[in-house]
């Protein structure tokens, strides 16, 4: 359960409502706008490795709502902690 600002309990009913969802996406949209950015050589390789890097993140996150089973979700959110550690 996910608390609203008024602190009511709110159910958790797709991956959306996930906090670590929507931050890690809001991350891998920015880092994806600042790369952009980047010098020349910089932005063929470094800029493509962060936009898979933190891509990765909520890819993963969608990918352990979608398992039935909790520790597949608990595997999945793990692999997400790894990328962005990473």
């Amino acid at each position: 359960m996910l608390r609203s600002k008024y602190g009511d309990r709110v159910p958790i009913k797709t991956y959306k409502d996930l906090d670590v969802f929507q931050v890690s996406y809001r991350l891998a949209l920015n880092i994806s706008k600042s790369a952009r950015n980047f010098p020349g050589p910089e932005q063929f390789e470094l800029a493509r490795q962060l936009c898979r890097a933190a891509g990765s993140i909520p890819a993963n996150v969608v990918e352990g709502w979608a398992k039935r089973f909790f520790c597949g979700r608990i595997q999945a959110l793990f692999a997400s902690r790894y990328w962005f550690l990473r």
